[in-house]
């Protein structure tokens, strides 16, 4: 689209290189094309001043003269250069087939069809082409497909193909090798997540791996995706184009759920864009003004919040030392927590409580007040709140319920000590508390920490915190809760409640993980005693399921490989094969986004 003179512009027509040859260029209507321009406000600015200058002086402009440029995607961009322009973009191809058929018309004849190997090496390219217009596609799956989302590209197809190519060459298939060197460094370092890459391994083994010579290997159960029995290039277009224009889950190893999730994921996107561009406009008539309606619900909130926990409330037999002169772990947990919670809530009353003074004139009503005003308008919870709060996809009335269910279980505990059954979720580091546990193990029994790790027992006993609200209230000084009457009293570990299953349900019957119902979104999952051992070793039948504070999934990546938003690693018994629930992504939640 655009070229003039600078040295930080590299031209791909001949002679392109002097502010001469530019003018000419727009006096004859030649073409002046720029490739891979850098990025930076160097670009912005000088990209800025040529376009200002074209259309500000069209009469020096050939009307024949045409400016190419071409970009790689950048943030910089200067947007007047983009309305005046007319942009082409090159985007994969969406759909697994339109992704497979893209990667099979860019090979030739003699690729594909002459090869040592025949029919083996046939299969081999078509099921790395399919393992990767599957990676692909599962990224609109959300955090069901990847916790992050991996721009992979068809250079790493390309580079798949270059090592395979490479390593069949003497006619023989390294398949250890073929496999290591797909799954960890074509496509694996890419991904910095270790819970995508054991499922980018997982994935792998379905379209590339001894298996898929097999005769009559079907790619998924209901035999729509294979790959044929063909000699040419041809016939394997040909079975392409009959392929499922729209792609079913089973193709991905998941569940039907997942195109429920990837619709509700969509439409959210689309309500979020609509909130962002919407004027903020009075209402008419006998209705309230967006005042009133903000004045209002900062007030309900102010009501329903507590103004901040007091350990001077606390219990003293909670700060009892041990014979060494060391406090409950639990305790300090408990005082980090009620540090954290304060001062939320201190940024909370203080921000309320200026929004009214700014509605009422009394004050200025600055940047971050106006932010908060638009939040509540669009039920959506300030960023200000956010930087000092615990991860959290709720919208704004559900969070500051939440809230309230998390400092009326801090300031129970405070003031009575702790609970028979501990709510995960409402823990605003709950890693704090699971590593506070395992130390009073440790303690307790002489045992080196680091060498402890936690066994996972699921009990029939399903609890909700709202009901435990409820039974606290009502409670009587000295008296037990009834549903504390029903779970067992347990001599090392806790005993922990309020997770949800994302990609699949308990069986209250089998005692074990299965399919989730149709439509059956987070089913709640029972309460569960976390046990620590010594050198514990998972049974070798059990599914290895991470624990999520959030459905996001993706946090911060920390130093440990995992991402600050994942809690710990349970292990749930199941009489599914291991790959079955990774396919699926199965993971549990600490909270849902409503």
């Amino acid at each position: 689209m655009f070229g003039q003179n600078s040295s930080d512009f590299p031209r791909s027509r001949p002679g392109s290189g002097s502010r001469e040859n530019d003018i000419e260029c727009r006096k004859v209507g030649s073409l002046d094309i720029l490739t891979e321009l850098p990025s930076g406000r160097i670009l912005e600015l000088s990209l800025e001043n040529i376009v200002k200058n074209l259309v500000e002086d069209p009469t020096s402009t050939h009307e024949e003269f045409r400016l190419f440029l071409s970009s790689m995607p950048t943030k910089a961009f200067p947007v007047s250069v983009l309305q005046n322009a007319v942009k082409v973009t090159n985007e994969p191809p969406k759909g697994l087939r339109a992704n497979i058929r893209g990667a099979f018309f860019g090979l030739t004849q003699q690729f594909f069809e002459e090869n040592i190997l025949g029919i083996q090496w046939r299969k081999m390219v078509f099921g790395v082409c399919t393992f990767h217009a599957i990676i692909q596609e599962r990224k609109k799956f959300g955090p069901l497909g990847w916790n992050i989302k991996y721009e992979f590209s068809e250079s790493d197809r390309e580079c798949a193909m270059d090592n395979l190519n490479i390593y069949v060459s003497e006619g023989s298939i390294p398949w250890t090798a073929l496999e290591f060197i797909t799954a960890e460094i074509t496509y694996g370092g890419r991904v910095t997540d270790a819970w995508d890459q054991r499922c980018l391994r997982t994935v792998l083994k379905r379209f590339f791996g001894r298996r898929i010579m097999e005769p009559d290997y079907k790619y998924s159960e209901s035999g729509t995706y294979y790959c044929p029995e063909a000699d040419t290039l041809t016939e394997f277009r040909s079975y392409i184009d009959q392929l499922p224009i729209l792609d079913q889950p089973e193709i991905f190893g998941m569940h039907e759920n997942a195109n429920i999730t990837f619709q509700m994921q969509e439409t959210s996107a689309l309500i979020g864009v609509i909130l962002g561009v919407q004027p903020r406009s009075e209402a008419g008539g006998t209705g309230k003004s967006n005042d009133e309606i903000v004045y209002e619900l900062a007030e309900n909130i102010l009501d329903k919040l507590m103004d901040k926990l007091d350990m001077e409330d606390a219990k003293r037999d909670m700060f009892v030392l041990d014979k060494k002169g060391r406090m409950n772990s639990l305790t300090t947990v408990l005082l980090q927590e009620v540090d954290r919670f304060n001062k939320l809530l201190g940024v909370i009353k203080i921000s309320l409580i200026n929004l009214q003074k700014a509605i009422k004139g009394l004050v200025v009503m600055d940047d971050k007040l106006e932010l908060i005003y638009g939040c509540f308008l669009n039920n959506q919870v300030p960023g200000q709140w956010e930087d000092v709060a615990y991860p959290s996809l709720k919208p704004l009335g559900s969070w500051v319920n939440d809230l309230r269910l998390r400092t009326h279980f801090i300031d129970h505990w405070v003031r009575n000590g702790a609970p028979r059954s501990f709510w995960l979720s409402g823990f605003f580091f709950p890693q704090g508390f699971l590593t506070g546990t395992l130390q009073n193990y440790a303690r307790s029994y002489d045992y080196p920490i680091d060498q402890l790790s936690f066994m996972f027992r699921v009990l029939p006993h399903y609890r909700d915190q709202n009901e435990v609200a409820k039974q606290l209230s009502e409670l009587k000084f000295g008296e037990e809760m009834e549903m504390d009457k029903e779970i067992p009293k347990i001599k090392d570990g806790v005993l922990v409640h309020g997770l949800f299953l994302d990609a699949a349900r308990w069986n209250d019957v089998t005692n074990q993980l299965s399919d989730p119902l149709p439509g059956e979104m987070n089913p709640t999952f029972p309460m569960m005693h976390m046990e620590p051992q010594m050198s514990f070793q998972v049974p070798e039948r059990d599914y290895i399921c991470p624990l999520y504070k959030t459905s996001a999934r993706a946090g911060v990546l920390s130093t440990t490989g995992h991402s600050t938003n994942f809690v710990v690693a349970s292990h749930l018994p199941t009489d599914t094969p291991s790959d079955y629930w990774i396919s699926m992504g199965t993971a549990l939640l600490c909270q849902l986004n409503e």
